[in-house]
């Protein structure tokens, strides 16, 4: 080893020699502990106030856990179903079946709950209950319930009852196929009062709801068939249904012996929100047939304004035959409107039986004011003298006249005149001049104007 390497070989261990000796003595001065002067004990009086604890610690932790688990458990509350419509029923005949339990039971919380509360209408649900718990109303045995109409979308049915006189013998129930493929009762509703498409509304009371066009069209039905005018005419808009046309209808119901279908008697072709067709279906025997119903909106109040009955006065024409009394009730007037209208037989002015009945219907019209008025209009074919038939034509108007005067109608009501062959209202010859038997048996009338 050189003289220099010794050097710095021997400076290296003596800097690492005193760097150890420091490194021991500071390590010496931490380790050792000096005793802390005693802290002088205060009595109570000097004892400083405590900062308050918070309520949640002021319970020892073990001990709150011991109360909990000592305390019995609560019952979870199951919540409150919502309410809701019923699930739903199989079949309409199920849900009016049910229905007819709960009256039958006069349990009107149940017919709710069969029901569904928002089936019920506020207007009328004391009306409900109090025919359901009527005790002196029963369903009917024989027929507790039928279907009224169809629709697209909806049918209505209805449930019958006996018992108290002058009470609702009839509850409808509008039901609908729910999205699970079930039956729901969608509403449930009264027959309105068919003088009024309103129902009067006490104090207190909900507003009732204007009536739906089905619920007028099955009370002018029903009127037209028991040849009730007054109630036909309330329900009827007058500026497009004539008296002459709804007693046309009358006439040719009461001639066939039609009456409306037990089972579904009406069914709704057309329902918008203006506007709804009816066919309203009549059973006559074996024998069946139709007349439709047009009904609008007039001052948001339903109306029928149309009435065509073309296939029942077409039956009737069949059964006559091809005798020589033509048979049509009503025809248009060429002045405008509509007449009724009554044949004779060739060369005869006497009323027949048909025609006898026809003005029973017009005489019980008649009877309902000495203001109403009538005209009659006798007619007569082209065969005979202009003389003849002016004279033929008289005395057909004349006999109608006789007739109404007997069934009670006041002479003051009836005003005639009588015009031969002049107004013909079908052909007396063919073209080729050849007599035209048919043609002349339309002119052998009188026509009847009711002057309302």
């Amino acid at each position: 080893m050189s003289k220099t390497s010794a050097i710095v070989f021997f400076s290296i261990v003596g800097v690492g020699a005193v760097i150890s000796v420091i490194t021991l003595n500071l390590l010496g001065e931490k380790e050792e502990v000096k005793d802390p002067e005693p802290k002088k004990l205060l009595t109570v009086e000097e004892e400083e106030p405590l900062e308050p604890l918070p309520e949640e610690e002021k319970k020892p932790k073990a001990k709150e856990k011991t109360a909990k688990a000592d305390a019995p458990a609560k019952p979870k509350e199951e919540p409150k179903p919502a309410e809701s419509k019923p699930a739903g029923f199989d079949s309409p005949e199920a849900a009016m079946k049910a229905l007819a339990e709960k009256i039958e039971a006069k349990d009107f919380k149940g017919f709710e709950e069969v029901a569904g509360k928002e089936a019920i209408p506020e207007s009328i649900r004391n009306d409900i209950k109090s025919i359901v718990e009527n005790p002196e109303l029963k369903i009917d045995e024989k027929k507790p319930f039928r279907e009224i109409s169809k629709s697209a979308d909806s049918v209505r049915w209805v449930l019958n009852f006996e018992g108290s006189e002058g009470a609702a013998s009839e509850l409808f129930a509008d039901l609908a196929k729910s999205d699970t493929k079930k039956i729901d009762i969608a509403k449930l509703s009264l027959p309105i009062d068919p003088t009024t498409t309103t129902r009067s509304v006490s104090p207190g009371e909900s507003p009732a709801e204007t009536p739906d066009p089905l619920s007028i069209a099955l009370a002018f039905s029903e009127a037209i068939v028991d040849r009730k005018f007054e109630t036909a005419r309330a329900l009827a808009d007058p500026s497009t249904v004539t008296d002459e046309r709804l007693a046309a209808l009358m006439i040719a119901l009461e001639e066939g012996g039609f009456q409306l279908r037990e089972d579904r008697p009406l069914v709704v072709t057309l329902s918008r929100d203006d506007i709804t067709w009816v066919l309203t279906r009549v059973q006559s025997g074996q024998e069946g047939s139709e007349f439709a119903v047009e009904l609008g909106k007039v001052d948001e109040d339903w109306k029928v304004n149309g009435l065509t009955f073309s296939k029942v006065i077409s039956l009737l024409a069949d059964k006559s035959g091809a005798g020589d009394i033509a048979y049509s009730p009503i025809v248009e007037d060429p002045e405008g409107g509509d007449s009724l209208v009554l044949y004779f037989e060739f060369d005869q002015a006497g009323v027949t039986p048909r025609a006898s009945r026809q003005l029973a219907i017009v005489a019980d019209i008649l009877s309902k004011g000495n203001e109403r008025v009538i005209r009659i209009n006798g007619h007569a074919d082209a065969l005979g003298t202009d003389a003849y038939n002016k004279s033929l034509s008289n005395g057909r108007a004349g006999s109608i006249r006789q007739a109404l005067i007997s069934m009670g109608v006041s002479p003051d009501q009836i005003i005639t005149e009588s015009f031969g062959e002049t107004k013909p209202r079908s052909p007396n010859f063919n073209p080729d001049g050849t007599d035209n038997p048919t043609g002349r048996s339309k002119n052998r009338r009188a026509e009847v104007y009711l002057d309302f």
